[in-house]
């Protein structure tokens, strides 16, 4: 099992490891809506396989605010919007933590308020 979805899965509460792969799932490729396919690429390179697939560069970015990025992601899964909020936030911050680095301009292209919620995950965590 990818050691960044069993982090997903165990932060997020999930029960299953494909859980923690289809959020994960979904909220790379809002995230690839929402960046330039530049980023997007950066971003894919990092990743396992199995998650790299999920980001799809191409197209022009999407410039969506937090409302729709959750909304997307709690269609794409059937979450309600607190729960895509919270599991958006444990897969950035996984990410984030794994990862070489989250490219600069896919923090960059993230909803602030998306970013604050990021940023206050990993304070709780630390």
């Amino acid at each position: 099992m990818n050691e960044i979805v069993e982090l997903i899965r165990r932060r997020a509460c999930l029960a299953e490891s494909r859980d923690a792969e289809r959020v994960a799932h979904a909220v790379l490729q809002t995230l690839s809506e929402r960046i330039s396919p530049e980023a997007a690429a950066s971003l894919a390179v990092q990743l396992p396989p199995e998650l790299a697939e999920a980001v799809r560069p191409g197209g022009a970015a999407d410039g969506f605010e937090l409302t729709e990025f959750v909304g997307r992601i709690a269609d794409r899964e059937h979450l309600t919007d607190p729960e895509a909020v919270h599991r958006t936030g444990v897969v950035l911050d996984v990410l984030g933590r794994e990862t070489v680095h989250v490219a600069d301009e896919v923090w960059d292209a993230l909803p602030k308020p998306l970013r604050h919620l990021v940023e206050a995950d990993r304070v709780r965590v630390a």
